[in-house]
């Protein structure tokens, strides 16, 4: 069943573990922070962390996460994993022995600091997405044709039905692999989300996110003291990050940030991507749905969340309607209620693409559900 609706587990409010006295300093990394890059660790429950950095680019500015599970034998699973400064590697260090990491899409911030993540951590096994290309190294859909990736790789994560070997970790985790090759792409689109059975804990990267109400401690690392506390500051930075407009109403609301807040959802931008691969993009969001857990933990902004399959399914209403872009009430009753308006950026960026033949046709309309005022 769906949950009541879905919300922060009380382990979310735990306070941030740092040691800057540990080093901040990672070079060369390809997007800032540069010379203060901060690493806050959070205790998840259920023998769960996330070690948190910034990621930040152009007006963006986002949180993204390494995601850690305790495996029944007491070592480490390290899933997303990022830059290995002083302070992150004293805190995952304390949690106990890495031995398995996971690379769990091929979006270029989470295969960035694989090559030195490898290097610092040469004994833990090395299991990769599907379809990597680009500057940070190429693997396609199973080991057999070579990997470079700069590291040593052990295997990819296999397709359903695929080839290849199932990876070490397959006994206490089940996995589900988008991979979509869109025509007149540049390559490409991968992400593995994957279930701890022992916890009941859904690990993904970009599937779903969760937005909270307050920013994160950890961007008073980088931001001028007292930046953070503008009222205008976090729904701006929520919006920028999920590429919403910064549209504000004469009483100084936001009404994209208020339509996402308190929500587990798509991200906004990433309909680019389901709109043109709807059948592929379902076919896994139904594949998450047939496993058995009870809360999520996501690479960006804020987790665990109480959440169930169904609330999974949810977010994803606009794939069950028809293509054409037309849908039941029953399946847009889980998306967010963002206004028409707030989607006219992204709808501009969709028909762009379609015009020019920058990619292959989407096949319904990305701002499908949204709310007329």
């Amino acid at each position: 069943p769906a949950s009541a609706t879905p919300s922060l587990s009380a382990a979310a409010s735990a306070p941030p573990v740092s040691l800057p006295s540990a080093g901040r300093t990672y070079f060369p990394a390809i997007t800032p922070p540069f010379g203060d890059r901060a690493t806050f660790r959070y205790d998840l429950g259920r023998g769960a962390y996330a070690l948190e950095q910034l990621l930040t680019f152009q007006n963006v500015t986002a949180t993204i996460r390494t995601n850690v599970i305790r495996l029944t034998d007491g070592t480490l699973l390290v899933h997303g994993p990022l830059y290995p400064t002083g302070e992150y590697r004293a805190l995952l260090d304390d949690l106990g022995r890495v031995s398995h990491v996971v690379v769990p899409c091929n979006a270029f911030e989470h295969v960035a600091a694989l090559q030195p993540f490898a290097k610092a951590y040469p004994d833990a096994s090395v299991w990769v997405a599907p379809g990597q290309y680009g500057p940070f190294g190429v693997c396609g859909t199973d080991s057999a044709g070579g990997c470079r990736m700069g590291c040593r790789v052990d295997g990819v994560v296999p397709l359903a039905g695929g080839r290849g070997p199932a990876p070490p970790w397959a006994d206490e985790f089940d996995y589900r692999t988008l991979y979509v090759v869109p025509p007149g792409a540049a390559g490409p689109v991968s992400e593995v989300a994957m279930v701890h059975r022992p916890t009941r804990t859904l690990i993904c990267a970009d599937a779903v996110v969760y937005v909270p109400d307050a920013p994160p401690p950890i961007l008073d690392t980088y931001f001028s003291p007292g930046t953070t506390a503008d009222p205008s500051f976090w729904p701006r930075t929520v919006l920028q990050a999920v590429f919403l407009p910064l549209r504000m109403t004469a009483d100084g609301r936001y009404p994209g940030y208020e339509a996402l807040r308190g929500k587990l959802v798509r991200a906004p931008i990433l309909r680019l991507l389901d709109a043109r691969a709807p059948e592929a993009t379902r076919e896994w969001v139904d594949g998450i749905a047939s496993m058995d857990f009870d809360r999520i933990v996501s690479s960006h902004f804020a987790g665990p969340v109480d959440a169930t399959p169904v609330d999974v399914r949810s977010a994803f209403g606009y794939l069950y309607g028809s293509d054409s872009g037309t849908s039941t009430a029953a399946t847009m009753a889980g998306l967010p209620p963002i206004e028409c308006l707030d989607w006219e950026f992204l709808d501009s960026i969709n028909d762009f693409i379609d015009k020019n033949g920058l990619g292959a046709p989407s096949k319904f309309k990305i701002s499908k559900g949204c709310v007329v005022k």
